[in-house]
């Protein structure tokens, strides 16, 4: 048995069962078993390896100044066919790490950008947002999460589901936008139909519809008059919200930032603003509400009321 367990196929043989009951029960007595399996239980509790090449290298000729000769010792020899076993698996494990990670995309401030996803669906995401999906899995499940704003447009196919902090949303084929930010969700339906979840409260949108909900309300319905997004034309649009949520998109799409002074952000508004010139910006976000601004620098804006 001794002379058969460092054949080259003697291990395929035994991982795949192949092995009669007295040669199984011969191998698993064996040192070479308790050796191999040794080897398994240490791969299983392997982590992926984060690797810092410029520490590594401070550390290697740190230990190459002080390295001493070490003194004879026992050596255990590894049969030949263990260092392959252990080879093989830690290269299984290593492109397993490597290969199988989730895909994220995020937009920087004043920045937006256009994703193609593996099932042909097309995601336009907003300033300060981010996307995230696993790349190995999503042809099947198509699921993704979604930090800020997006436009999606879904090809047909299985259920589609973007998941926020906020709630869930879940369609088959369609066009829709969805805000999640802080603890306020909304959403718009261009085409199809939209599911959405928050908590206990669900609701279908269909075409020309919209829903909104904060931390204090259940999600309510109301009409949309666009066929996209307007801030996909360089337009930041908003109805009846809190003053402050007006501030931090300028922020987001000028790369700002705006001190509120003595101005109560909890106002509402109702308006918008566009992307391509800060002052026009600034006049039409402020002006009607009867708030002041000055330019600090460059970057940051302090208010007040007039």
């Amino acid at each position: 048995m001794k002379s058969d367990i460092n054949k080259d196929n003697f291990l395929g043989k035994w991982l795949s069962g192949d092995l009669s009951n007295e040669e199984r029960k011969t191998f698993e007595e064996s040192e070479d078993y308790i050796a191999y399996n040794d080897i398994l239980r240490g791969v299983e509790r392997l982590s992926r390896p984060v690797f810092d090449i410029e520490k590594g290298l401070k550390e290697q000729k740190i230990y190459n100044a002080s390295y001493k000769e070490p003194k004879t010792s026992k050596v255990i020899k590894l049969r030949t066919w263990m260092y392959r076993v252990a080879a093989v698996v830690l290269l299984i494990f290593g492109l397993k790490t490597l290969f199988f990670q989730d895909v994220t995309i995020r937009t920087e401030m004043a920045q937006t950008q256009v994703i193609t996803l593996p099932d042909n669906s097309v995601v336009t995401l907003n300033a300060g947002s981010s996307l995230k999906y696993d790349k190995d899995s999503f042809i099947e499940n198509r699921v993704l999460r979604l930090k800020g704003e997006a436009f999606f447009d879904v090809s047909k196919g299985s259920t589609f589901t973007v998941t926020t902090k906020n709630g869930k949303i879940t369609v088959l084929g369609t066009e829709f936008n969805v805000y999640s930010r802080d603890r306020t969700l909304e959403v718009h339906c261009f085409e199809g139909k939209v599911r959405i979840k928050k908590e206990t409260n669900e609701v279908i949108l269909t075409q020309g519809k919209g829903a909104r909900s904060n931390e204090k309300e259940h999600l309510s319905l109301f009409e949309i008059t666009n066929s996209k997004p307007d801030w996909l034309d360089g337009k930041s649009s908003f109805y009846e919200v809190p003053l402050e949520q007006l501030i931090k998109e300028l922020e987001r799409q000028y790369n700002i930032k705006i001190h509120k002074g003595n101005v109560d952000v909890k106002r509402i508004f109702t308006g918008f603003f566009n992307h391509t010139n800060l002052e026009t910006a600034l006049l039409t976000s402020f002006d009607p509400m009867n708030i002041s601004y000055t330019f600090e620098s460059q970057k940051i804006i302090v208010l007040k009321n007039k």
